[in-house]
């Protein structure tokens, strides 16, 4: 038999009595928070704090209507080593300064998310986020950079480092040769490391690549590395082809360190100048997805010439660039050596140019128009030559400043040298001593610049190597110029800063410098890459440096 549902009513005292048993808020919607009763403000997300140099920050609470009471406010989380003022903002006031310190000889960290927390007023409270980093000085080695110095085996035995990159996402390329096959002989090397440090074991087979170009054992010596917008990655140098002697060599990868398919012949190109010895140093990709390689030939009675190569975005030769794709100039007399080891692009009268450095002997530099003459408005007939007088040097490295002119480094009777070039290839008498920067790292033994990048802010960076005391047992050194070629005393002593990284009487020596930004941290730093004896061979070297 059915009942019909019949309503209930409790009696009022019944509900009084079941109310004061519930706890507060039960049997209803959960009251909301009470909103703070002021907002917090800091002038900056981020901030970078050096032992002995505090950092302030400026800190501002808009008020409601109402609230007056007194506000504490606290940094918590910092990296280990900083430490913070409480900041006790009184009743009434909205500003204040929040101090930051780090303690003498910390180690660096990576930027580490902190947060700022202001309480007042019994339950009202704000917080935002701030990202703290700990630094060194100018010039100092970052050992928030895996262990401050990164060595590394690329291949079986010695490993040659020649060129670095830094692609999108902060994560570093190192390119040279070794031997990744005794079949092979030496190879192609490519290593990925994280932003941070550490081999990038999604790269190749375990952070490396090793390619080779032919399965005669004979030599592929890869000299430069360059990441296409896409992701992509070229790299260039030379290849003992056997009957043609060495060719120039370039190769493109996939993001994955996998050859890319789609490039030359199964992701490989050669081209030959002749049966003499061809070899590429430098490598430029143009905005619009062209390609330059440049060296230099061996030419025979006119010695070895400048030599350059460019190529369509799918590896095949451009045929509107000089003679179906190549370049060769004479520049010297009999059989003098003349080698491009670094390439830029410049714009003149709003028309782009190549412009090509090196030389062996002296500073030389060339301009090339787009289909691969030279520049008749550079130098003397498209070339500047003699700019040292010395016996024995070369230009390693060039940059184009902001207001169009050059800055050609590397070394003269083996110290560290700089020169600056206005648009028509006149030294500009601004820089340095009639446009001249010579710095010896060493008064009597030799030091050579093998790279150069530019700081936003002008300055420049030269990286190298020189011999320690009266041996021939290399250190790393990075030089600092202000933009009018004078030294950065802040950057070391006189602007100079060398790393032994080998211990005892072993060599180490800079090859390579790139700019290395990062969103989470309000300042530049460059790494700086080479090679180091390791435990029994040359090993990569990779070490990232504070500005």
């Amino acid at each position: 038999m059915l009942i019909p549902h019949r309503r209930f009513a409790a009696p009022a005292a019944a509900l009084l009595v079941l109310a004061a048993l519930l706890p507060p808020g039960a049997g209803a919607a959960t009251a909301a928070p009470p909103k703070p009763r002021f907002s917090l403000m800091l002038d900056r997300p981020q901030a970078v704090v050096r032992p002995g140099q505090p950092v302030a920050l400026a800190v501002t609470v808009q008020r409601e209507a109402g609230f007056s009471a007194g506000i504490q406010v606290v940094a918590e989380g910092l990296p280990a080593g900083a430490t913070a003022s409480v900041l006790d903002i009184e009743s009434g006031a909205s500003t204040g300064t929040l101090t930051l310190r780090a303690a003498a000889g910390v180690p660096h960290s990576l930027p580490t998310a902190a947060a700022v927390r202001a309480q007042g007023g019994g339950a009202a409270s704000a917080a935002l986020p701030l990202t703290v980093t700990l630094r060194g000085a100018a010039g100092d080695v970052d050992t928030s950079f895996g262990a401050g110095r990164l060595l590394a085996p690329g291949g079986l035995t010695d490993d040659y480092v020649r060129g670095v990159a830094v692609q999108a996402d902060g994560k570093v390329l190192v390119a040279g040769f070794g031997v990744f096959s005794p079949a092979t002989g030496t190879d192609f090397m490519l290593v990925r490391h994280l932003r941070d440090g550490g081999l990038d074991t999604g790269f190749g087979k375990a952070g490396k690549v090793g390619t080779a170009f032919n399965n005669g054992g004979r030599s592929d010596e890869a000299q430069a590395v360059a990441v296409q917008p896409d992701g992509k990655i070229l790299v260039a140098g030379s290849s003992d082809q056997g009957a043609s002697g060495y060719d120039f060599a370039l190769a493109r990868y996939n993001p994955d360190g996998s050859l890319d398919a789609g490039f030359g012949r199964g992701g490989r190109v050669t081209t030959s100048f002749g049966n003499g010895a061809d070899k590429a140093y430098a490598l430029l990709l143009q905005p619009d997805g062209r390609i330059v390689l440049a060296g230099d030939s061996s030419q025979g009675a006119s010695g070895s010439d400048f030599a350059l190569a460019r190529y369509m975005p799918d590896g095949s030769l451009d045929t509107g660039f000089g003679n179906g794709g190549k370049v060769l100039t004479a520049i010297g007399g009999g059989s003098a050596r003349e080698t491009i080891y670094a390439l830029a692009l410049q714009s003149a009268a709003g028309v782009s140019r190549i412009i090509a450095v090196g030389g062996e002997g002296d500073f030389i530099a060339a301009a090339y128009r787009a289909d691969g003459t030279l520049d008749p408005g550079f130098g003397k007939a498209g070339i500047v030559q003699g700019l040292f007088g010395s016996v024995t040097g070369a230009a390693r490295g060039v940059i184009v400043t902001p207001d169009n002119e050059l800055v050609l480094a590397g070394h003269r009777d083996h110290d560290f040298a700089a020169v600056r070039l206005l648009p028509d290839g006149r030294p500009d008498p601004a820089f340095g001593t009639a446009g001249r920067a010579i710095v010896p790292v060493s008064a009597g033994n030799w030091d050579e610049a093998t790279a150069l990048v530019q700081q936003h802010d002008g300055r420049l960076l030269l990286g190298g190597w020189v011999y320690s005391g009266n041996s021939s047992s290399a250190d790393t050194v990075l030089l600092r110029l202000n933009a009018d070629g004078s030294r950065d005393e802040a950057f070391g002593p006189g602007g100079i800063r060398v790393t032994p990284v080998a211990a005892g009487h072993r060599s180490d020596a800079g090859r390579a410098l790139a700019l290395q930004p990062d969103e989470r941290v309000p300042v530049m730093r460059v790494l700086q890459a080479g090679e180091a004896a390791g435990a029994s061979d040359l090993d990569i070297l990779l070490m990232r440096h504070w500005l």
